[in-house]
């Protein structure tokens, strides 16, 4: 591949953590306005499955479909997945800084190592070890400072990335046996199915709400198509360019992004400790992503997948 190829999928991938990092400020707005996790994630997995629809017969046409046993899985993959990844992480955000939510978040790159060496025998070496630990410390400092009313927000920001790293190991075996554009609208729209669910049923302590306002309705328009469809097609775009590892490296950018606008926009708290906390996340995955591609370079050279996650 040539020097500017590379330098392309590294720009994509840096707007596309960019605009996954102006999510928690627009998610913010629109819970300020009454909105709630259920109501919110119900508009943004509707709006987004409906536009990537049309896009999807834009560019594909209506034929081309996924065999049924694929179609099924990525609906799954995004019914239970991407729903619980989505409760998780917008409970937090809910509940704690966004920025320190997303800091936390993070670290679930240790979590998809800790599964490649239970699942796939791929056992951590000393460079991983130190980043997992280094990863490990900056979690403990990030949530040392959390209030009891935080604590809630810490359970459900560790959950999801748990949820997460199961999700995009599983995503990985399945998304590319059919086109992004089309995976990634079953995906979607599973998620979306979901929570129309909660909100049709009524479930006890899950409450759906949206009040159509303004600011909610932009809000929910921004994180579904700039928040989700941008930012997943030009992730994708900078992915096929650069490699998944690289590629994940870039998209640590998001954290910071994050953080300033908590900081700054939100006028949200982080104490320096905090700050220091998730400047160890971020050294920590963008070593361990790393190390893990250089693995990946050497196996390739080999001949021989040994030793991918």
């Amino acid at each position: 591949m040539t020097k500017n190829h590379h330098v392309a999928g590294a720009l994509l991938a840096l707007t596309s953590a960019t605009l996954y990092g102006f999510n928690p400020y627009f998610v913010n707005v629109a819970f300020d306005n009454g909105a709630d996790p259920y109501g919110l994630m119900t508009g943004r997995y509707v709006i987004a499955s409906a536009i990537l629809l049309v896009i999807r017969f834009a560019r594909v046409g209506f034929g081309d479909w996924p065999k049924a046993p694929v179609a099924i899985r990525l609906f799954l993959l995004g019914a239970i997945g991407l729903y619980l990844n989505s409760v998780c992480v917008f409970n937090a955000i809910d509940r704690m800084p966004s920025g320190l939510a997303m800091a936390i978040f993070f670290f679930y790159p240790m979590v998809v190592v800790l599964l490649g060496w239970l699942l796939y025998q791929h056992k951590p070496d000393f460079v991983v070890w130190s980043c997992l630990t280094t990863t490990l410390l900056g979690v403990m400092l990030t949530v040392s400072g959390v209030s009891g009313s935080e604590v809630s927000g810490v359970i459900f920001i560790v959950s999801g990335a748990i949820v997460y790293a199961v999700y995009s190991v599983v995503g990985g075996k399945v998304m590319p046996k059919t086109d992004v554009i089309t995976g990634l609208w079953f995906v979607l729209t599973g998620a979306a199915f979901s929570f129309v669910v909660v909100w049709l049923f009524d479930v006890p302590g899950m409450p759906t709400t949206f009040p159509w306002t303004s600011e909610v309705v932009w809000s929910t328009v921004e994180i579904a198509v700039v928040g989700t469809i941008f930012g997943m097609g030009l992730f994708f775009a900078g992915m096929n360019r650069i490699g998944a590892a690289r590629s994940s490296i870039v998209q640590t950018f998001e954290v910071p992004v994050t953080i300033v606008n908590s900081l700054f926009l939100l006028d949200e708290a982080m104490s320096t400790g905090q700050l220091v906390g998730a400047a160890l996340i971020l050294l920590g995955v963008i070593g361990v992503t790393w190390a893990q591609t250089r693995r990946v370079d050497a196996s390739q050279r080999a001949n021989s997948l040994e030793g991918v996650i």
